[in-house]
């Protein structure tokens, strides 16, 4: 199993049910909007998602910040070195973001890693997935600035190079209720770090 493969949540989620076989785990996709609805009407117990929002009744843990990397098209002019890219080099570059809605989203925060650096791309394409912006930098019409385990989706027309700005990254974040220690999320998150831990991935430990 390779270190980006356990970055995915379904590798958490089989984790914890193998070792919690008496605790029921649904899947439920929700934006972090919806999520945070979810979480104060009862509906969920958990939440994950990169987007901040604040909220009094929901407590947000940052579980890590995974770094931002782009997405080039084959031979591109970008993409013949290993050596990371600053922020400034993409400037003139059209800039292929996602999701387009709802907002906010990992759209915006991509958007405001550029404006926290002074730094206006040249063009902007908001798309729907994540799959269509790939697809769209391979097709040539542009790069993608991405979190550091898309690069696990591997294809030939498409390349990454890592980005040298420390603050280009993007958090994953739990989302609980604010009152809710119950001894299920405890275990979950122990879980998480555990799994963090065993591939060396940075973080910091928050108890609920």
């Amino acid at each position: 199993m390779t270190r980006r493969s356990l970055f995915a949540l379904p590798v958490i989620v089989r984790r914890f049910r193998e070792r919690y076989t008496h605790v029921e785990v649904t899947l439920h996709e929700l934006t972090t909007m919806e999520q945070i609805k979810a979480l104060k009407e009862g509906r969920i117990d958990v939440g994950f998602g990169r987007v901040k929002a604040e909220d009094p009744n929901v407590r947000r843990i940052v579980l890590r910040e995974e770094r931002l990397i782009v997405g080039l098209p084959d031979g591109h002019a970008l993409s013949g070195s290993e050596e990371a890219l600053r922020l400034v080099d993409l400037q003139n570059e059209t800039l292929i973001v996602y999701p387009k809605a709802p907002r906010p989203s990992f759209a915006d925060q991509v958007l405001d890693v550029f404006r926290s650096h002074g730094i206006t791309p040249g063009k902007v394409v908001e798309v729907r997935e994540l799959q269509i912006a790939v697809g769209m930098v391979a097709a040539g019409e542009g790069v993608a600035v991405v979190s550091e385990s898309v690069h696990g989706m591997k294809r030939a027309d498409v390349s990454y190079r890592p980005l040298a700005d420390r603050q280009a990254v993007s958090p994953v974040m739990f989302s609980v209720r604010n009152l809710d220690k119950s001894e299920e999320l405890r275990n979950m998150l122990a879980v998480i770090y555990e799994i963090y831990d065993e591939v060396g991935i940075p973080h910091v430990k928050e108890t609920l």
